[in-house]
């Protein structure tokens, strides 16, 4: 499946606890598998692969954190707003664009088998 950004909210939004925190576990993990394809691309300036990792950084930091808020459960911190936040980060390097659209539906894909 291939997550447009305005599906996110809502079919991230309907994952139960534990399929949520799954598929946040996983972006984790796609993100930093992204951070290495960017390393490892020897077409990039070191200039842009150090933009890239920068922001894919910041996405993941914020990943991590919205681990803790599903876990923990001590505030609201809606998908529409995560999403609108990660696009933002985007929009500071576009070249990550396809880096973190896999890196969502992988975990999505995940995510999602599990429940079933």
């Amino acid at each position: 499946m291939s997550i447009k950004a305005s599906e996110y909210a809502k079919l991230i939004g309907e994952l139960d606890k534990s399929a949520k925190i799954t598929f946040y576990e996983c972006l984790a993990h796609a993100l930093t598998v992204s951070v290495r394809i960017v390393w490892s691309d020897e077409k990039l300036s070191l200039e842009d692969q150090v933009a890239d990792m920068k922001w894919l950084n910041e996405i993941q930091h914020r990943v991590v954190a919205k681990i803790q808020v599903e876990r923990l459960e001590k505030h609201k911190w809606p998908e529409n707003e995560f999403i609108e936040m990660v696009g933002k980060y985007i929009s500071q390097t576009p070249g990550i664009d396809h880096l973190v659209g896999w890196a969502i539906n992988r975990a999505y894909d995940t995510a999602t088998k599990q429940e079933t």
